[in-house]
């Protein structure tokens, strides 16, 4: 029987010995909300830093339906995977036991993207002045601790295109990745880029996020951070997953009291149970959807 250590060997030696690993050998399933309770939260699945590169011993190497089909025939039974940590630039096996029997969608609870994770470490924005009254300071973004990783459909590999992101979103809610190095935590925020915000005297807001953004080897997490896998600490957000498996109603209504309440003081705009049903896209997919797009480069 396959065991997923021995994927882990291919990647590493290659079929002609080789040490380095192509582009197109490293990819995998991107691990992006992970619900509260959930069999992904149980095992320690990571959003953004972790890839799901195998499963039973069997790798990804393709969009297909081979992860969906081994996860129906794994319900209720240990599903062992092959999971990258692109922080930290290490391998472990997660046991994952697929079930209904949870609060919440589908049966891992996890929102995965197929992607590639070649130099996954330097797609990231690094957040540094944060000015009062802005988009960014509303959404909760720490000066110098927070890193921009990306939204649901794309990665910020470079300022231009969390930009391009912002320039599309204005004056709506979007839904951002960040990591933040003291508390070695990822998070989502939820953030209405606009131009109608001012400083403290009067003053015209400057930008569509109120912050100055860094990119580059200077400005990446810091190297203590990568002595870990991280945390996920998505409490609050991607509630609504969409699951075709649908939601397991009858154990929520046993468990519903035990969801994490909202945070006070969120701005209208920030409350993810009105928004996060609208952000979820085609190319943001429940670990069951069918529907999978392979991440543009």
């Amino acid at each position: 029987k396959n065991h997923p250590h021995h994927f882990v060997d291919y990647l590493i030696m290659g079929n002609a010995g080789s040490s380095e690993l192509m582009e197109s050998d490293t990819v995998g399933y991107r691990v992006l909300g992970v619900q509260p309770m959930s069999p992904a939260a149980k095992g320690g699945l990571v959003s953004f830093f972790d890839f799901i590169v195998a499963a039973n011993g069997i790798p990804f190497k393709s969009l297909d339906t081979s992860f969906i089909d081994l996860i129906k025939a794994s319900e209720d039974k240990p599903l062992p995977l092959s999971v990258y940590n692109c922080k930290n630039h290490s391998w472990r096996e997660v046991i994952l036991v697929p079930s209904k029997n949870w609060p919440g969608e589908g049966m891992l609870g996890v929102t995965i993207r197929f992607d590639t994770y070649f130099e996954a470490e330097e797609n990231i924005c690094h957040v540094e002045e944060v000015e009062p009254n802005s988009p960014a300071e509303l959404a909760g973004l720490q000066p110098f601790t927070d890193y921009l990783l990306g939204t649901a459909e794309k990665v910020f590999k470079d300022p231009d295109v969390l930009f391009q992101e912002l320039k599309e979103n204005e004056d709506k809610p979007v839904e951002f990745y960040v990591y933040n190095s003291e508390t070695d935590e990822v998070r989502v925020v939820v953030l209405l880029p606009t131009l109608n915000w001012g400083g403290e005297d009067g003053s015209e807001g400057s930008g569509l996020l109120g912050a100055s953004i860094a990119h580059g080897f200077l400005h990446g997490i810091p190297s203590k951070c990568c002595e870990t896998i991280g945390i996920s600490n998505e409490g609050v957000t991607n509630r609504v997953i969409n699951s075709p498996f649908g939601h397991n109603s009858a154990a929520f209504a046993a468990n519903a009291s035990s969801l994490p309440p909202l945070p006070e003081g969120l701005p209208p705009y920030a409350n993810p149970q009105k928004v996060s049903s609208g952000l979820i896209s085609e190319q943001q997919m429940n670990v069951h959807h069918v529907q999978l797009k392979m991440t543009a480069k």
